[in-house]
């Protein structure tokens, strides 16, 4: 009997359309190639709670052409990178009311897990939460699947479920022990849910 569902955040339960990266680079026509290099070096960091986004950021801005403040960058960067799946969040809503725990997992820095859990109001959705700032590896590193069974309370892995969009993340969480779904959209994940928990 299936115990708790993990979810992946970005893809499954909040939406985007193109990378902050992209998004930054078309709209200020700052190049690719000036601001790619951040999110393959301080970012990496920033993504396992070994460097502090804010301050990391504060040395691109006179690169990037940004006038604001780095508070201002982020207001910019997460407010787009925030749109829920209004089906989805329904979906554990009702798994919730089953008594099945519902949690999420990102690959993602202390600030912007903190806004979606805050401003966007996701931790009124779920059990709880487990990025890789927190727990300081990143999916798909087997450290991070162990750190999130310890915490949920070591049921047998064969009750928890773990969804997510990529699939080298899966692969990990079932090497794990873990039932691994890979999410390609919601009717899928509906009519799979229904086989998983009934």
């Amino acid at each position: 009997m299936i115990k708790a569902i993990i979810f992946d955040t970005d893809g499954m339960v909040i939406h985007r359309e193109m990378y902050f990266s992209q998004r930054f680079s078309q709209e200020f026509g700052i190049p690719m190639e000036k601001v790619l290099p951040f999110f393959k070096n301080e970012f990496q960091l920033c993504l396992v709670g070994k460097a502090d986004l804010k301050q990391e950021l504060a040395k691109y801005l006179n690169q990037w052409n940004w006038k604001k403040s780095v508070d201002d960058l982020l207001a910019y960067w997460f407010e787009y990178e925030s749109k829920t799946d209004e089906k989805m969040l329904e979906s554990i809503k009702v798994l919730r009311s089953n008594g099945i725990k519902c949690y999420l997992h990102t690959n993602n820095e202390k600030y912007r897990v903190q806004y979606l859990l805050d401003k966007v109001g996701l931790k009124n959705f779920f059990d709880g939460a487990f990025s890789s700032a927190q727990i300081r590896y990143k999916k798909p590193q087997q450290e991070f699947w162990s750190v999130v069974y310890k915490q949920i309370g070591v049921p047998e892995k064969s009750e928890i479920v773990v969804w997510d969009d990529d699939q080298e993340n899966i692969e990990s969480a079932k090497s794990f022990g873990f039932v691994s779904e890979v999410y390609s959209d919601f009717d899928s994940y509906e009519s799979r849910m229904k086989s998983l928990v009934g």
